[in-house]
């Protein structure tokens, strides 16, 4: 469903000292009706096991207790109402229960993943800090319970291999079927699958390292779902190879290997296009999740780009992921039904997102383009939302939002980057997906975020919210909050 974004190219700067403590306010339990229901509405993320879908928000630059980009995560747990930062969880590295400490350049948070690891009921978040120790990185899981976020547990390397910004890059699925969630963990040019049950005290399955059909300067983007329908997650991934290698083709490349008994099967590579940012879901209504690809790289740096950036979906099927020559959708905003136009590095697909708004059985597309020029205000961002239907993509009803659409809550400003990352997920239970957007670099690399409700006519902008960490108790510092939010 959700998506993994393109990473920002956000400066380091001085922020004010965070508090470290836990802030947890909760909402109550939910009742074995309300849990039985939780299948059938569109989240993934339900921490404190209420029914409601919930929402993590990393600030990855921010500062804690005195240490510089040590990095922090703040989780808003859904309602009836929708985002509340009055019932929200606060975690750093310094948080009683969680494992290390706070240090400068850790970036905990900079890559996060939701699933019922240890199979209790509660969502658990894995947060992932690529910076830790130096560059090694580390893994940490963040227990769900019914009184929220608590504690946490640290996933070991597999291999010394591994520890080259281990974290960087996090997904979960059931890639081998068996009934126990598993653990997709990027570090810098390859990844591992680590097989589930997880457990508090750190147990874990084996792990199988994942590697691409050539060989990779750097991956840039890991994600999972069921494209072929067979209730085993299969594995996406994208990575750069050598520039120099491909002086006349894409130097930015995609594979999907196929969920098997025996986890993702790495010997039958099925090749896709590239791009920086991935989300999977079923946009045609068939039961297979499309994969749709955010490639925000230019023509300039990649032979197959465009000046503005694209996004070309995957369809699903019986047999897995349909490419050829004939792509669901090839997107660009001089594509037809696409709102805007095809413009030097404004970013379209910097993030990518699939969940049902409407209720009509088929998922919409959001498309954030975080550096696009509203009038003359450069790199404002914008969020761009397309239909699902029986044949694909819509290319009738699309829409764009910015700061300065009516009744969306703030500005526009130069390098605010508004769809820095998005997400629909239903947070206030009604079954339909919401739009979570967020600007990391909002008020000079703040950042914000911003939540709209979901509706029978497709996302509305009555009532939308915008929050920051101050809502979170957390400094108004530098600290891109919301760089990266998923639930």
């Amino acid at each position: 469903m959700h998506q993994r974004p393109a990473r920002l190219a956000l400066a380091a700067a001085t922020a004010a000292a965070l508090t470290g403590g836990l802030l947890a306010l909760s909402v109550s339990p939910a009742t074995a009706a309300d849990r039985a229901d939780r299948a059938d509405r569109a989240f993934r993320a339900d921490f404190n096991g209420d029914g409601y879908g919930d929402v993590a928000f990393a600030a990855p630059y921010g500062r804690v207790d005195g240490q510089g980009m040590a990095g922090y995560v703040a989780v808003t747990y859904g309602g009836p109402t929708g985002l509340d930062p009055a019932h929200r969880t606060v975690v750093s590295q310094n948080t009683a229960g969680v494992p290390g400490s706070a240090e400068a350049e850790d970036t905990f948070g900079d890559a996060l993943a939701v699933a019922d690891l240890d199979g209790d009921g509660h969502t658990d978040l894995v947060a992932g800090a690529p910076g830790e120790n130096g560059g090694a990185g580390s893994v940490t899981v963040l227990w769900g319970s019914a009184d929220g976020l608590r504690d946490g547990t640290t996933v070991k390397a597999p291999a010394a291999a591994a520890q080259d910004n281990w974290g960087r890059l996090l997904t979960t699925g059931d890639f081998d079927g068996d009934g126990h969630t598993d653990l997709a963990v990027g570090a810098y040019d390859h990844a591992y699958v680590i097989r589930g049950p997880l457990a508090p005290d750190g147990t874990t399955g084996t792990a199988q390292r994942i590697g691409t059909p050539e060989k990779a300067f750097i991956v840039d983007a890991l994600q999972a779902g069921d494209t072929n329908g067979d209730g085993r997650s299969d594995l996406v991934l994208t990575y750069r190879t050598d520039l120099t290698s491909a002086p006349s083709g894409s130097w930015s490349k995609g594979v999907a290997y196929l969920g098997t008994a025996s986890g993702p099967d790495t010997s039958v590579p099925r090749p896709l296009h590239g791009g920086t940012s991935i989300a999977l879901g079923d946009i045609d209504g068939d039961g297979h999740d499309e994969i749709a690809l955010g490639n925000v790289f230019t023509e300039e740096d990649d032979h197959t780009g465009t000046p503005g950036g694209q996004v070309v979906v995957i369809r699903g099927s019986e047999g897995g992921p349909v490419n050829g020559d004939a792509p669901m959708a090839e997107l660009t905003q001089d594509s037809t039904g696409v709102p805007g136009a095809d413009e030097a590095r404004d970013g379209f697909g910097s993030a990518v997102s699939i969940a049902d708004v409407d209720g009509d059985g088929h998922g919409e597309l959001a498309i954030g383009v975080a550096f696009e020029d509203i009038g003359t205000t450069e790199d404002a961002g914008a969020t761009v939302l397309m239909n699902g239907s029986a044949t694909g993509v819509s290319r009738t009803g699309a829409r764009t939002l910015t700061q300065g659409t009516t009744s969306v809550p703030g500005a526009v400003e130069a390098m605010d980057y508004f769809g820095s990352d998005i997400l629909l997920s239903d947070v206030t239970g009604d079954g339909h997906a919401d739009l979570t957007v967020t600007a990391g670099f909002e008020d000079e690399g703040v950042g914000a975020v911003w939540s709209l409700r979901g509706t029978a006519d497709g996302v509305t902008t009555d009532g939308a919210r915008s929050f920051g960490p101050g809502s979170f108790g957390q400094s108004r510092t530098y600290g891109a909050f919301g760089a990266h939010l998923i639930g």
